[in-house]
């Protein structure tokens, strides 16, 4: 009898899980909704979790059908890095223990994939909920000036795979925890790959008292932590600070001169553009 073909997923959900009992379950749900015709594979690295609760359910979870991997607490970044050289997929969705995709992600994050060979990153808003359904950022179109700036794209995104490899990985400097996703970011684009946004609500990002991102609000660290992306990717924003400056010259030339702005504007919008 000829064995039966093994069936190798199209996207794998990698969930990195550190004391995670109370929310992970939901997030494993939230993908298990998926009802979509793509195969997927759910892999959760336990980073070092030391609760009892957590590990008797990523005990329940592994014999549910996850993947789950152990590694010593080493942080967000080395445990995607882990799920992703297990994965067996070419797409990657990240996801946070405590958040949830919604059962559109994985065919919208797909579909770009594969028509669009030069894009690496599909990203999508959030909805928020938690300590504060405020707004923690605002997703828009990949744009570097702004990204350099500071982060607006969650890593709660679908990734290639080979686009990973290519900038090996996240940085898995602790110095950056809470902040990982933003250099990761960076260095794909500096490996010119492609960034598409998907204009509709695509995950629930939860807000904690004690997350990441507040635990690394303190000013001194954020300093070091952009003088660390900063200087990473030197020539890169060299490259831009002369784009900036070309730009400050140009507006404080036209706000010198305000009427020759004027007429420069009705010749470019209306009179050529007649022609």
């Amino acid at each position: 009898m000829t064995p039966a073909p093994i069936m190798v997923p199209l996207i794998s959900v990698v969930i990195p899980c550190y004391n995670s009992s109370q929310y992970l379950p939901e997030a494993v749900a939230s993908v298990q909704a998926y009802s979509g015709p793509h195969s997927y594979e759910i892999i959760i690295v336990n980073d070092g979790s030391t609760d009892a609760a957590t590990r008797t359910l990523l005990n329940k979870l592994s014999k549910e059908g996850c993947t789950v991997l152990e590694q010593e607490n080493k942080g967000p970044a080395a445990a995607r890095n882990k799920g992703v050289k297990w994965a067996q997929a070419e797409y990657i969705l990240f996801l946070d223990s405590d958040n949830k995709i919604s059962t559109s992600y994985i065919d919208r994050g797909i579909e770009v994939l594969k028509k669009h060979k030069e894009v690496g990153v599909v990203h999508g808003n959030a909805a928020f909920l938690g300590a504060t359904n405020g707004p923690r950022f605002a997703t828009k179109e990949f744009d570097l000036l702004e990204i350099m700036k500071s982060n607006y794209i969650d890593i709660c995104s679908v990734v290639r795979k080979k686009a990973w490899e290519e900038v090996g990985g996240l940085d898995e400097n602790r110095l950056l925890m809470g902040h990982e996703d933003w250099e990761f970011w960076i260095s794909l684009y500096a490996r010119n790959w492609k960034f598409h946004y998907v204009d509709e609500i695509l995950f629930d990002y939860r807000i904690r008292e004690n997350s990441l991102w507040l635990q690394k609000s303190d000013d001194e660290l954020v300093k070091k932590v952009v003088y660390y992306v900063y200087t990473k990717h030197w020539n890169l924003f060299m490259n831009y600070h002369d784009q900036l400056y070309s730009y400050y010259r140009y507006y404080h030339n036209d706000r010198s001169r305000p009427f020759r702005t004027f007429l420069k504007y009705l010749y470019y919008n209306y009179f050529k553009k007649g022609k």
